[in-house]
């Protein structure tokens, strides 16, 4: 497989498609259309011009919140989570963040998205270690480091709950948030419910809701960082959300969650490459030769698939109501 000359160039025509469409997602919590988002973290040269470890009272915590400078511009905030060797710990699975972010795309309009772009990227190490100096090789062959970029999002609050059912009930378009948020915990069967992992809008009504790190969800061990999400919390969703919900087949699954990004080893660097046919369905991290790709697991995405058949049976038989969009 040839590397891309330039990644932007294979992304230009479907995000140029799609501009108009996200466009609307431009908004207090997303200052800048999905599109022109994706591009950026996905594409465009980066540089960090600062940075710091995001939550520095949480034991542990590794994320940093960084401002990067794409292709000279001035700088955007993002999340800057660096991967442990291997790409595949508890509690750091690059794959998870990206598969999470892909999934939502089948069943919510990016101006509703609950979780803020998201893409892969790797980085010089040198680079990482001036704001992480203990920061190691992700792989042995490449001196980077592989990290989650994710834009950071303003106007947003932490709560001990982003779910009141008070609120739920009083606020439809809050309501509706809620769902959607509950439906993409529920497929991917989150199991890290600490308040710092899911934000709220500031919007008195309506207001949107989040799920930013997704480390611990689809295969992961039990944990015991609370499972709050893991099940549906609502007791009705959204009728478009349901109807696009029907139309996902475990073909669809597949297609959009089997190979999630992939590159190719140029030297000490790995740089990125269009999406090849899967390398091995039965691994999440897949190395062939100069290869490298990431992607949902078979087994991952046939839990994807049954928790999916089980909710929408749920709806069928009323257990969950389904609802009109709010006007």
């Amino acid at each position: 497989m040839k590397p891309m000359t330039t990644l932007a160039s294979l992304l230009a025509a479907p995000l140029l498609l799609g501009l108009a469409a996200t466009a609307a997602a431009q908004d207090s919590n997303i200052t800048q259309p999905i599109a022109d988002l994706e591009r950026l973290l996905a594409a465009e040269p980066l540089v960090i011009t600062q940075a710091e470890i995001s939550r520095p009272k949480a034991k542990g915590d590794i994320t940093l919140r960084a401002d990067v400078s794409f292709g000279g511009a001035p700088p955007l905030r993002v999340k800057l989570r660096k991967a442990e060797p291997g790409a595949d710990t508890f509690n750091n699975v690059p794959r998870y963040d990206l598969a999470a972010y892909e999934l939502q795309k089948l069943f919510i309009d990016p101006a509703e998205y609950v979780v803020p772009p998201t893409t892969l990227r790797f980085i010089p190490r040198a680079d990482f270690a001036k704001y992480q100096p203990d920061v190691f090789r992700t792989f042995s062959a490449a001196d980077q480091v592989l990290a989650v970029l994710q834009y950071w999002l303003s106007d947003i609050t932490v709560i001990a709950d982003v779910y009141n059912p008070a609120r739920f009930d009083a606020d439809p378009l809050y309501a509706r948030h809620i769902g959607q948020l509950n439906v993409l915990t529920y497929l991917i069967e989150h199991r890290d419910s600490n308040a710092g992992n899911f934000l709220i809008g500031k919007a008195a009504t309506g207001a949107r809701v989040f799920s930013i790190d997704h480390g611990v969800a689809f295969a992961s061990t039990d944990s015991d960082r609370g499972e709050a999400w893991k099940d549906i919390r609502v007791d009705r969703l959204p009728a478009d959300t349901v109807a696009k919900l029907r139309t996902i087949t475990p073909s669809v699954l597949e297609q959009r969650l089997g190979v999630l990004a992939q590159w190719q080893l140029e030297g000490d660097r790995y740089v990125p490459v269009a999406l090849g046919p899967n390398l091995s369905p039965y691994r999440g991290v897949r190395r062939e030769g100069k290869d490298l790709q990431m992607g949902l697991t078979k087994s991952e995405i046939s839990a994807v698939n049954r928790l999916l058949v089980r909710l929408l049976q749920r709806i069928d038989a009323g257990e969950i109501a389904v609802v009109a969009a709010p006007n």
